[in-house]
C-alpha cells in the first residue's frame, strides 16, 4: 500500500501490555516462561520497571531476547535519607510512591546514567523512558495529604491551595529530574532516539473513587498545564495519560458515547500531532476495560465487544498523529495470586480473545 508523506498510518503506534509486579524478581524460569507466552502471543513492547542492578539487566536481556522491548518505568530517585512514606491505618495502596518534593535530580543523575551504561553495553535498545506512574494522585505521590477529601485539584489550586502548592512543588521536582534524564539520553549511543514520555497520569473525571478513597488528585489537563508552563515540552516527545473508561452497555452507541466523554474529561485534548504548539503525542501507557468473569473457563464476550470498541477509537486518535503507543493493562495479575485478575489478557492457561484483540497491531 503506498503511504502518502504527511498522514500518520493508525500501525505507527505502539502497541504493548504491561506487568502489574517487578518481574525482576521472580525465578529465572519463570521469567522465561512468562515471556514465551508473550513472545507466542505476538507481544513487542512490554511496559514495565527495572531494578538498577545485575538483576535488571539480566531480566532486560531476557526480554530482548524473545523479541520484546522495554518501556521503562523508570523510578524516581528521592534524596538519601528519605523514608519510605507509610500510608495511615485505612488507607493501604496508597502512598506507594516517594513524595516528588523528595526527588534528587543529582542523585537520580548517577544511578539512572549508570544503569543506562549497563543496558546499552548489552545491545539493548529501548521503547520509551517513562519515569514515575501517576504522579498526580495519592495513590503513587506522598505530597497529596492523606486522608483526603476525595478532591480533584485543578490549576488556580496548584498556585493557592496549601496541599496544591505543596503537589505543584513536587511537580517543579519531577521536571528537574526529566531534563536529567534528557541529558543522560542524548548523549546515549544507542538509545539517543528513544522517546521520553511522561508518568502516565490516572483519569479521575466521571468518577467517585477519589471520594470513596478519600484521596485527593490533579486532573490530567492540570497536571500536564502545570508542567507545560514550566518547559514539559522542551523536556519530552509524549505525555503518559491512562484510560479507564466505565464499561456499562457494551456494543451500544449509548455507551460507545459514554466511553468517549470519559476520554474527553481526561487528557485527549492534551494529546496533539508532532510539532503542535498546544501539546504533544500522547501514550496510553494503561488502558483496560471491564466485562471478564473471574473464574475458568474465561467468559469475556462483553470485554471482547468494548476493546474492539476503544481500538477503534484509538485508531481514529493514532491516524491523526495524537497518539503514538498504547499498552494494555495487564498480561497477568499477581503471578501467584489464588483467583485471576479478570483485567488480564493471559488468563486460565492461555491468552483471552479480549487479549488478543487489544494486544493486535493497529
Amino acid at each position: 500500500m503506498l503511504r502518502v508523506q504527511g498522514f500518520p498510518q493508525a500501525h505507527d503506534i505502539v502497541v504493548g501490555v504491561g506487568f502489574v509486579f517487578a518481574p525482576y524478581n521472580l525465578p529465572p524460569a519463570e521469567q522465561e516462561t512468562i515471556l514465551g507466552q508473550m513472545q507466542h502471543a505476538g507481544v513487542r513492547v512490554v511496559r514495565c520497571s527495572l531494578s538498577y542492578d545485575d538483576r535488571g539487566v539480566e531480566f532486560a536481556q531476557r526480554v530482548s531476547a524473545h523479541g520484546i522491548k522495554i518501556t521503562w518505568m523508570v523510578g524516581l530517585t528521592p534524596a538519601p535519607g528519605t523514608p519510605w512514606p507509610h500510608a495511615p491505618e485505612g488507607f493501604k495502596g496508597l502512598w506507594e510512591g516517594y513524595p516528588l518534593s523528595s526527588i534528587d535530580p543529582e542523585h537520580f543523575r548517577a544511578n539512572f546514567e549508570s544503569m543506562l551504561a549497563k543496558l546499552e553495553a548489552k545491545g539493548i535498545v529501548l521503547e520509551a523512558f517513562e519515569p514515575g506512574n501517576e504522579i498526580n494522585w495519592a495513590g503513587f505521590n506522598a505530597d497529596f495529604s492523606l486522608p483526603g477529601e476525595g478532591r480533584v485539584l485543578g490549576m488556580e489550586d496548584l498556585a493557592n491551595d496549601p496541599e496544591g502548592k505543596r503537589v505543584a512543588k513536587g511537580l517543579l521536582q519531577y521536571l528537574k529530574l526529566l531534563s536529567a534524564l534528557k541529558a543522560i539520553r542524548d548523549r546515549a549511543k544507542l538509545n539517543q532516539r528513544t522517546p521520553i514520555i511522561t508518568a502516565g497520569l490516572a483519569d479521575l473525571g466521571g468518577s467517585d473513587w477519589t471520594h470513596k478513597r478519600k484521596a485527593d488528585a490533579v486532573d490530567i489537563s492540570a497536571t500536564l498545564d502545570f508542567m507545560r508552563a514550566n518547559g514539559l515540552d522542551k523536556l519530552v516527545d509524549g505525555y503518559g495519560i491512562h484510560s479507564y473508561p466505565p464499561s456499562g452497555d457494551p456494543g451500544t452507541s449509548a455507551g460507545a458515547a459514554k466511553r468517549r466523554a470519559h476520554l474527553e474529561e481526561n487528557g485527549i485534548g492534551e494529546c496533539q500531532p508532532p510539532g503542535s504548539s498546544k501539546g504533544k503525542p500522547c501514550w496510553i501507557t494503561e488502558w483496560g476495560v471491564g466485562g471478564a468473569n473471574r473464574t475458568c473457563p474465561v467468559v469475556d464476550n462483553d470485554k471482547a465487544k468494548l476493546v474492539r470498541e476503544m481500538r477503534e477509537y484509538y485508531g481514529q486518535l493514532a491516524r491523526q498523529g495524537r497518539l503514538k503507543g498504547l499498552i494494555f493493562y495487564v498480561w497477568h495479575g499477581d503471578w501467584h495470586a489464588e483467583q485471576e485478575n479478570p483485567a488480564s489478557a493471559f488468563r486460565c492457561g492461555s491468552l483471552t480473545e479480549s487479549g488478543r484483540l487489544a494486544l493486535a497491531p493497529m
